[in-house]
């Protein structure tokens, strides 16, 4: 069994142990428009239980920003619990809420975003993912980034350079940042250790250019089965243009497209809803095509409108999808046993940012409440 030796290893993690964590949640559908059928709508910047995330306003404009189980809007899921694993026992969820049904909630690990404040601008836009650095010889040692890139607190990275890393620094390492200021920070060596204040110390200077780039640590391999999608946090003006993304996939290969076939964004998509989604020609859901083989994604190098929405900001945001939930009644709740009825478990790797996706399969009323839990366990 994923993460315990056997089912009397579970029941005796969970009861015996106390390695368990029950999250009650609840969201409400976004107040701005009925919620149309056949979309899929992103909950994060919904209100409820988690409060509402802010998407767009955060960070740099079309640069990472990494999400966490710190960050507003995700539902907490119990700490940290390395080197043990984490996963998903059971999942329910329910409205009493008329006219939601039928519906299909996703559970993802939102793993960061991209915002995009340039949304009346056409043709290839460069995303930020990596800048170059300097680091002062001190205890804890305080790097500066170069302009354009405001790398937040809990952001993942790894460093490269042309020469020799700065004593105490180390390649093929994952460092979580500690935002001080615009461009400064100091490096962790561990969520737990950012947390708790103790920061990597610089006893002697290194040589050549030194870079950091963001790296995605919450999944089996940098970007195995990580999705894109994208919804806006400040309602899109008019146009419908074509998305198109040019991305490393998780194998390491740059320059990889979405299909020729693209998602065509949809005019005046309010907050909260995936804008490409859809029945009719050129619309997918919930996520972004990847070119055939691909497993998953890496980073997004640009992204590209062919024509422009006349105003509002939208977020590209990676993630990797969890669970989903089939709701079919009024009142009823859908229930799933990952332990003994679909023996998966997915598993939840510390930082997780865990965030529902609803698929509206009726038009749903604004504000509309959806409830329900998860349970976790660990060894």
């Amino acid at each position: 069994m994923a993460g315990f030796s056997s089912l009397d290893d579970l029941v005796s993690s969970v009861t015996v142990d106390g390695k368990f964590w029950r999250a009650d949640w609840n969201k409400l559908t976004h107040a701005t428009g009925t919620q149309a059928a056949g979309l899929w709508y992103a909950l994060p910047h919904s209100t409820g239980n988690p409060a509402a995330m802010t998407l767009g306003a955060v960070g740099t404009n079309l640069a990472w920003h990494a999400a966490t189980d710190r960050t507003q809007g995700g539902i907490y899921h119990g700490g940290d619990v390395a080197p043990e694993t984490k996963h998903i026992l059971n999942a329910s969820a329910f409205s009493a809420s008329a006219t939601t049904m039928p519906a299909i909630f996703m559970l993802v690990d939102m793993l960061g975003w991209y915002p995009v404040t340039t949304t009346t601008a056409t043709g290839n836009q460069a995303l930020v993912n990596s800048k170059t650095f300097t680091a002062t010889v001190a205890t804890p040692t305080v790097l500066t980034i170069a302009a354009g890139w405001d790398i937040q607190t809990g952001t993942c990275i790894r460093l490269t350079t042309t020469g020799t890393l700065d004593t105490g620094l180390s390649l093929n390492t994952n460092y979580y940042w500690n935002r001080t200021a615009a461009t400064t920070g100091n490096l962790a060596t561990s969520l737990t250790n950012l947390y708790a204040g103790t920061f990597v110390a610089v006893s002697g200077a290194g040589s050549g250019t030194h870079t950091a780039t963001m790296y995605i640590d919450r999944a089996p391999s940098n970007g195995v089965g990580v999705e894109a999608f994208l919804t806006p946090s400040v309602a899109l003006g008019a146009g419908t243009p074509n998305i198109q993304l040019t991305y490393t996939d998780s194998a390491g290969n740059t320059g990889n497209t979405t299909p020729t076939t693209l998602p065509i964004s949809n005019a005046t998509a309010p907050i909260g809803q995936i804008e490409y989604s859809g029945t009719a020609a050129g619309k997918f859901g919930p996520f972004i095509p990847k070119a055939a083989g691909d497993a998953g994604i890496r980073l997004v190098e640009q992204f590209n409108y062919n024509v422009t929405h006349t105003s509002g900001t939208t977020n590209l945001v990676l993630c990797r999808p969890l669970l989903t939930l089939p709701m079919t009644t009024i009142g009823v709740a859908a229930e799933r046993d990952l332990v003994n009825q679909m023996p998966s478990m997915p598993r939840v790797y510390d930082g997780a940012c865990l965030v529902w996706l609803m698929y509206a399969g009726a038009a749903t009323p604004v504000t509309s409440g959806f409830f329900g839990h998860l349970d976790f366990g660990w060894s």
